[in-house]
């Protein structure tokens, strides 16, 4: 294959990280908005609620760390110039900007990230990050809406190369447009 080719969808690391991993943190980040909402809206929440509004809070910035790993791991500088169509080469200073915002609490953010998906020892980790001080639920925030906008934006120039390079059976814009019938 050459390395300036798009690579199929399903063997392409940048889509699988955005499947896996970054449509969970999003799905996490969503649901827990709804209920800070709700929060605010009632002043309170049921008890239910509550434990949901944690589930959905700490899932979020878990998957939102494995996204980022997976971003510093892909390196997508070299990706976007070396292993990707010229065209994808506008999205290097996204990605450069992303992982400048990355490095910022990575460290942190890492911790996080162990805490929640293994057996946690004390509550110390979670309790720093979210210490206003550091200010890390903000920059999680706006580090996930930039991540969000980096994949759209990957997202869109994949389907126009699907699309341009008789790869229609790659497109999801193709799919959803077909009768159901034809799928």
């Amino acid at each position: 294959m050459n390395s300036r080719t798009l690579p199929h969808r399903d063997k392409d690391p940048v889509l699988t990280l955005y499947n896996h991993y970054f449509l969970t943190a999003d799905l996490m980040r969503k649901n827990f908005s709804k209920l800070k909402e709700k929060q605010v809206s009632k002043g309170y929440l049921s008890q239910n609620d509550s434990v949901d509004e944690t589930i959905y809070f700490i899932t979020w910035l878990g998957f939102l760390a494995v996204t980022c790993e997976g971003f510093k791991n892909l390196n997508f500088r070299i990706l976007l110039s070396s292993n990707r169509p010229k065209e994808f080469e506008e999205l290097i200073p996204y990605s450069d900007e992303i992982g400048r915002k990355i490095k910022i609490h990575s460290d942190s953010l890492r911790k996080l990230r162990n805490d929640v998906f293994h057996l946690r020892k004390d509550t110390n980790t979670f309790e720093s990050f979210l210490s206003e001080k550091g200010g890390r639920v903000q920059w999680s925030e706006k580090l996930h809406d930039r991540i969000s906008n980096f994949f759209s934006e990957y997202r869109i120039l994949c389907e126009f190369h699907y699309i341009v390079n008789n790869r229609s059976s790659e497109s999801q814009i193709l799919k959803k447009s077909k009768p159901a019938s034809e799928h």
